[in-house]
């Protein structure tokens, strides 16, 4: 069965969608103001989506002798009918808290176990869905109440059987309600053998949103429910578990709560789709590690190719060894020397490089290089060449001649074993990170008496940590220190803005820092800097974060000196082809228009055959430069 979705405002509820998590305050607040809104903070800061109150009409739930007296009543009764009365909030306070919960920037919910509770909230709030408990998915009197507001439901089927549930669903389905059901096992707190996820797995069959309401012990299930594909979270909220009441036990600490959220959202993350794709990090250690086809003795041009012509090792920078069949009994093109790659384009004539003309790229264009590849490109007549340094090369000597073209020189990441990490919260890190980059600074200079104009500097600022450092300001202001330390004169600098994650030997870290314009701006303004704008670190910490990319570029593009051109997907796929990822080239063009500094594709691999993925870029550019 196809699943509809519910739709909430302008957000979508269902499968491919965010998991919309609830904070479940309840009665929590103990009848206390101040620990309501703490509730409703500790929601907000957590990443919730929505905070929950529990709104009842006593006299309309109980029976009057109940009310009157709760002692003659089962034990459970003589404990619960003087909290509720106790903890209940007034519709005044409830409107304090709307307009505390529009401040924080989180949704304001209240579920209503009645009737008249549920027109006060009606006539009085601004309640975007209604939430449905547990002891009321068979009320069938509230529900086609509740129905007629015209707004969406959802509703927890805990205490209900299969049959209770189906004619609910039909219920609803008759009022045309937009409802989503969440599994959920009413006991506080629930044994972990008795919480049954799978039964989410029936659920589904309704053709709606299904969700887990959770008052287990701990953070585990909840994540679980969202692998198992839950597409909304409810978990009660409370600042301490030992106050009086029935759902403290049952409840998450903030800080439970918070690494609830943060572990859904990395579980959303790592669901991907059902195929199989190749992340960044995957990439980079299939280079290191695996094999490709190389040539174990020179092939003359026109030689047909033999498999003892041919060795299988590492790197795989060349053809896969899968493809040995394709390439024995292959005519040579070219030329092949001993421990060349063969590649694609050994299999084929390739007119993109043979028919590559740059007269109308507009921008000041160059090719990522290394010392000991860059005068190849020489017949294609590059404006700028940015050499992309290891700490080898800081040792090497500098190549011989002069030349017409800009410098750029692009620091080390890495120095043999260690990332150089310049916003490090270790002192000796960051210590070696300055050496390094000094270093390659001084290089720069000498370097640039061999080229034209004054050469620009490229650096990544660190502050990378593998969780979320929870002090960023402090890595800022450890940057603008470390850049004032740096001796550049004759060089312009440029720090590099970064992903909001960042793959460092192959895994994964958290930026913390330098991504996002207002700070950058701030930072680049009290060290008197420009910079080098990524284009697709930037796509991607605003996919991560929800930033419009072009507003980005805007604020920017006063400070932007140099650029790195590749397009982005998702919040982990970088160096992309251009027209390959999520960015719009045209907008960005028109965000850039009449921009007169320098760029280069930075496409992942783009240095292999002859640099072919460079020029396919800079082709591709040139047709949203017209």
């Amino acid at each position: 069965m196809i699943e509809r979705k519910l739709t909430i405002g302008n957000r979508l509820i269902g499968s491919g969608e965010p998991c919309f998590i609830i904070a479940e305050a309840g009665v929590n607040h103990n009848g206390s103001m101040v620990r309501a809104k703490q509730l409703i903070d500790a929601a907000a800061m957590a990443g919730a989506d929505a905070v929950k109150f529990q709104k009842r009409n006593l006299e309309e739930i109980y029976q009057k002798k109940v009310l009157d007296n709760p002692n003659d009543s089962e034990q459970k009764y003589q404990f619960l009918i003087p909290m509720l009365k106790e903890f209940e909030l007034s519709n005044d306070q409830f409107k304090e808290l709307e307009k505390y919960a529009k401040e924080k920037g989180i949704m304001f919910l209240v579920n209503p176990w009645d009737i008249k509770s549920a027109d006060k909230l009606e006539e009085l709030f601004d309640i975007p869905f209604y939430k449905i408990g547990s002891p009321d998915l068979t009320n069938s009197e509230l529900l086609s109440h509740v129905a007629d507001f015209g707004k969406p439901m959802v509703l927890s089927t805990g205490m209900s059987t299969t049959e209770e549930i189906k004619e609910t669903v039909k219920l609803l389905e008759e009022n045309k309600v937009n409802f989503a059901l969440l599994h959920c096992n009413s006991t506080y707190p629930a044994p972990f053998d008795k919480i049954n996820l799978k039964f989410m797995e029936k659920l589904r069959e309704f053709g709606v949103p299904v969700g887990y309401s959770g008052h287990e012990r701990g953070i585990t299930v909840a994540m679980g429910a969202v692998a198992m594909g839950a597409s909304i979270i409810e978990r009660h909220l409370t600042t301490d578990k030992n106050l009086e009441g029935t759902d403290h036990k049952a409840s998450l600490l903030p800080e439970e709560f918070k690494q609830m959220v943060q572990g859904i959202r990395e579980v959303e993350m790592s669901l991907g789709k059902a195929e199989r794709i190749l992340s960044q990090g995957e990439m980079m250690n299939r280079e290191i590690l695996g094999k490709s086809i190389i040539v174990g003795k020179f092939i003359p041009d026109g030689t047909i190719i033999t498999r003892e012509m041919l060795e299988i090792k590492s790197p795989a920078k060349g053809l896969s060894p899968q493809r040995l069949k394709d390439v024995v009994g292959v005519t040579a093109q070219r030329d092949i020397f001993a421990g060349e790659f063969i590649t694609e384009d050994d299999l084929k004539d390739d007119s993109l490089m043979r028919n590559f003309r740059s007269d109308d790229i507009k921008w000041q264009w160059g090719i990522v290089v290394r010392f000991h590849d860059f005068q190849k490109y020489l017949p294609y007549e590059p404006k700028l060449f940015e050499f992309h340094l290891s700490d080898k090369d800081l040792e090497m000597s500098l190549p011989d001649g002069n030349f017409k073209q800009e410098l750029i020189v692009h620091a080390p990441e890495y120095s043999y074993r260690t990332y150089l990490n310049l916003v490090s919260v270790n002192k000796e890190e960051r210590e070696l990170a300055l050496k390094n980059l000094q270093k390659s600074l001084d290089l720069t200079k000498k370097l640039g008496e061999k080229f034209t104009g004054k050469p620009k500097f490229v650096f990544h600022s660190g502050g990378v940590t593998l969780a979320p450092y929870d002090k960023p300001q402090e890595l800022v202001q450890i940057l603008v220190d470390m850049i004032g330390r740096l001796k550049g004169d004759g060089v312009e600098i440029l720090p590099e803005n970064l992903p909001a994650r960042n793959w460092i030997f192959g895994g994964e870290y958290v930026t913390n820092i330098f991504m996002f314009a207002d700070e950058i701006k701030k930072i680049l303004d009290q060290t008197g800097l420009k910079m080098c704008f990524d284009t697709s670190h930037s796509m991607l910490a605003c996919n991560m974060h929800n930033i419009d990319i072009y507003e980005e570029i805007k604020k920017l593009r006063p400070y932007i000196s140099h650029m790195h051109i590749s397009d982005g997907a998702g919040v982990g796929e970088e160096g992309l082809q251009v027209g390959k990822g999520e960015i719009d080239w045209a907008k960005l063009m028109g965000v850039m228009d009449g921009y007169q500094n320098t760029m280069v594709p930075e496409i992942w691999q783009g240095h292999l055959h002859n640099g072919r993925g460079f020029f396919q870029a800079l082709t591709h550019l040139k047709g949203y430069m017209k």
